[in-house]
């Protein structure tokens, strides 16, 4: 069977590696030119475990990573609102490292398939036994199954499903880098202020990954230079106020708008989208990796356990749909808080947040490690 996977990020890789080992004839291929990741750290919770046992890289990323007991929340000024002990709960471990670390990773477990770069998609015609595909070079060649893992803005969503399928805005842009300023702090930092949220993580090696966010609906915020983010979230209190003022022109932070995508199916045909092609969604429960992760191992078990391509693609969908537009849905609602401004609206936030925020985010994470999310319980 001939298997090409569009896009070379983590679903794509994941994919590649599930599906490696069993005789398929696989090809990736990625519009850049080299292995080059998006963003900057990548918060890994504790129903991440068993996606990555399943890959084989749970040691490898445990050597990588930073592991904590807990989840810390504060307000703007600094001050404690709760925190939730994760070890205390049983849960597995919520780790975070680089995303370069962990792509790294996964390439070296790659073993098979053929890659090649600085290329991708152009034309894809499914109506023979195989999908005919264009690529950007010109050449063409034919597939038993085409796999579009190529990000939110996929190229094969719009060559195989339509063009008026479009990530939605959700009214966010965000900012994230890694920085090692001697934050000290051991579990991860969420910090709320009116209308911005800042996650300071610990990522192993002293270093710290940063994601900085503000609602900015009406789109009026962009590229804005580095060294004024420091102004632009002079909002918060403590050592984050600190830590904004070292940022150079030139340091090395990645902008952008937070969007979804919300796909009613992931298949036509001898096609299926993954990851964040499928159903890219905000990162507030920090589940984009993960549920890639989850999208490529269930498809590789899914052509593994039937050998008719149609059925196999119509199970995997049917397994995975109800858990990723489940993520999307919690991932959106919770981010509503994130956009509560003025004096008022914040002061009750975080009343609320004191008194509920445990139970709060344990009902989100809960299901997805306890695994009952599309079960009859709901």
């Amino acid at each position: 069977m001939k298997i090409l996977i569009v896009g070379g990020g983590i679903a794509g890789l994941s994919a590649a590696i599930g599906l490696q080992g069993d005789g398929y004839d696989i090809t990736i291929v990625e519009a850049l030119d080299g292995w080059e990741p998006a963003g900057a750290g990548l918060h890994l919770p504790g129903n991440a475990i068993t996606a990555l046992k399943s890959l084989g890289i749970d040691q490898n990323v445990a050597a990588k990573s930073c592991a904590f007991p807990r989840l810390d929340y504060f307000d703007h000024r600094d001050r404690k609102l709760f925190a939730v002990e994760t070890e205390k709960l049983g849960w597995p471990t919520f780790q975070a490292l680089s995303r370069s670390d962990f792509h790294d990773i996964l390439c070296a477990k790659l073993t098979t398939p053929k890659i090649h770069f600085g290329l991708s998609v152009s034309e894809i015609n499914d109506e023979n036994d195989q999908a005919q595909v264009t690529f950007t070079d010109g050449t063409q060649n034919a597939f038993d199954i085409v796999i579009g893992a190529d990000g939110i803005n996929s190229t094969v969503r719009q060559l195989a499903f339509g063009t008026e399928h479009t990530p939605q805005p959700t009214g966010y842009i965000c900012w994230r880098w890694i920085t090692d300023y001697p934050f000290g702090l051991t579990a991860p930092k969420f910090i709320v202020g009116h209308g911005q949220v800042i996650l300071v993580m610990p990522i192993g090696d002293n270093r710290f990954y940063i994601y900085a966010s503000t609602f900015d609906p009406a789109e009026k915020i962009r590229n804005l230079p580095t060294n004024q983010l420091a102004n632009h979230f002079a909002g918060f209190d403590g050592p984050v106020r600190d830590m904004l003022k070292t940022l150079a022109p030139d340091s090395k932070v990645h902008e952008g708008r937070l969007q979804q995508m919300i796909m009613p199916k992931w298949v036509t045909g001898r096609i299926a989208l993954i990851g964040d092609a499928a159903h890219g969604t905000l990162p507030t429960m920090a589940q984009g990796a993960t549920q890639s992760i989850k999208d490529g191992i269930a498809l590789a078990d899914a052509l593994r356990g039937n050998p008719d391509i149609a059925t196999a693609l119509a199970n995997w969908q049917q397994s995975r749909q109800p858990e990723a537009h489940w993520v999307q849905q919690q991932s959106l609602q919770r981010m509503g808080f994130a956009k509560i401004r003025g004096t008022i609206g914040v002061w009750l936030r975080n009343a609320l947040m004191r008194r509920l925020g445990p139970k709060i985010l344990a009902s989100g994470f809960r299901p997805l490690i306890e695994g009952t999310i599309g079960t009859a319980r709901k």
